[in-house]
């Protein structure tokens, strides 16, 4: 290995930590630092001064190869740790608001999506892709903000990560199947092929969570250290991932769905505490930054000035679709306005879900996207992830000063006091 790829993912990753630190101490999630430091790195900002930095967004040279082939580790254990944080527990106890948030919050920024597409002429399966993409909403950003934010045990709180949960589940599944037919005309054959092989992969995930689920668990509760227990628990993904692929689904579904199951099974085993420390450090700390990054370099300024009308469209769509799409079931459920748009708030965060299929679009063959469109999905991403917060706290605040959340539950900044 050279030397300079050493430095370069060493740069890499003390920039994105600390600009990630920086944006935490705002109450932002570190994502938004992470995008950002891979924007500042990248070839249109200090790439355009430093010209010695080329070699590292290449993927040409020894470097760029690395750099590329740890982001793509970087979206499997991502999706990997996504799927430690779904409870299907949840989903299938969650409330009729939770399911409502998730219908409706969904189908407003869809049906809005497909109408701008159209009017800037997009089609096929750029067009279905770009709808759906303006739908999801990040679950593991938003987990990681409502624990900063000290608010995750409020009703609130709740039906954010129940409607997230469903939704989101849905969308992954949804996204897939697009991806797995690129590159194909359109055909009866090619939709049969698509769909057996989908019931195909999730009969085998049900069978092997039926019949070899219980032998991991056997397997995890038998072993002493995390380590093993981390070993057994990324090979398990990797299977699945392999499995996915196998059928026409992009890798990470397999890895997603291997994260369900072992939440189901690990839950409770006393290495699995171990597990979940080693799996946060390996890739909060490490290999999702390094993702995160090299998609603020794939950033390119010039395409997005180009097609300014569409990066506003798509923003606004994003943003105000998946508002109104969460706040309309709250309100019709009887919650406050105050607390039904801070719902919608924290449900029109995009971050690592969405960026990820972006990526994977960029890359298919023929690509899905272009790099205009990619370039506008990362920064329209930046910018709904970065508003999220800032407004849930703004709305969640008012709703509890005027009463609406029951006083029990604590006002962001303030610590819950135990009970006398």
């Amino acid at each position: 290995m050279e030397l300079l790829t050493l430095v370069y993912v060493l740069l890499i990753l003390a920039f994105a930590k600390a600009v990630g630190e920086v944006v935490s101490r705002a109450n932002q999630p570190s994502v938004v630092g992470e995008l950002l430091a891979g924007i500042i790195l990248g070839p249109f900002l200090l790439g355009a001064v430093f010209t010695g930095l080329g070699d590292m967004y290449s993927e040409d040279s020894e470097p760029g190869t690395f750099i590329s082939a740890l982001a793509d580790f970087g979206m499997l254990f991502l999706m990997l740790y996504a799927g430690l944080e779904f409870s299907p527990r949840l989903i299938r106890s969650s409330s009729w608001l939770g399911g409502a948030v998730a219908a409706i919050g969904v189908a407003v920024p869809m049906v809005l999506g497909f109408f701008v597409g159209m009017l800037f002429d997009l089609s096929g399966s750029t067009l279905l892709f770009v709808a759906v993409a303006l739908s999801v909403t990040a679950l593991p950003v938003t987990v990681r903000v409502l624990k900063d934010l000290e608010v995750m045990k409020t009703r609130t709180s709740g039906i954010i990560v129940s409607a997230a949960l469903i939704s989101d589940a849905a969308l992954l599944l949804v996204l897939g199947i697009i991806l797995g037919s690129v590159g194909e005309t359109p055909s009866a054959t090619k939709v049969l092929y698509l769909a057996a092989g989908f019931i195909f992969f999730f009969a085998m995930a049900i069978v092997i969570g039926r019949f070899v689920v219980p032998y991991v668990y056997k397997l995890l509760r038998w072993m002493r250290t995390g380590e093993a227990a981390f070993a057994v628990a990324v090979g398990f993904a990797i299977a699945f991932a392999i499995l996915a692929e196998r059928v026409g689904l992009p890798a990470i579904i397999g890895a997603f769905i291997a994260g369900l199951l072992l939440r189901e099974t690990g839950t409770g085993l006393k290495v699995w505490a171990r597990v979940e420390d080693i799996l946060s450090g390996v890739t909060l700390g490490f290999l999702a930054p390094i993702f995160f990054v090299l998609i603020g370099f794939s950033v390119q300024f010039d395409t997005v000035a180009e097609n300014l009308p569409l990066l506003g469209a798509v923003t606004a769509v994003a943003m105000a679709g998946k508002i109104l799409g969460s706040y309309l079931p709250a309100r019709v459920y009887g919650l406050s306005s105050n607390e039904s748009m801070a719902i919608g708030s924290m449900m029109m965060g995009k971050g690592a879900m969405e960026l990820v299929f972006a990526r994977l679009a960029l890359e298919q063959d023929p690509p899905l996207i272009g790099q205009d469109l990619f370039s506008i999905l990362v920064i329209m991403a930046f910018v709904s992830t970065l508003l999220a917060p800032v407004l849930f706290k703004y709305f969640f605040n008012r709703a509890v000063a005027s009463g609406a959340i029951p006083p029990e539950e604590p006002q962001l900044g303030e610590k819950a006091h135990p009970a006398p």
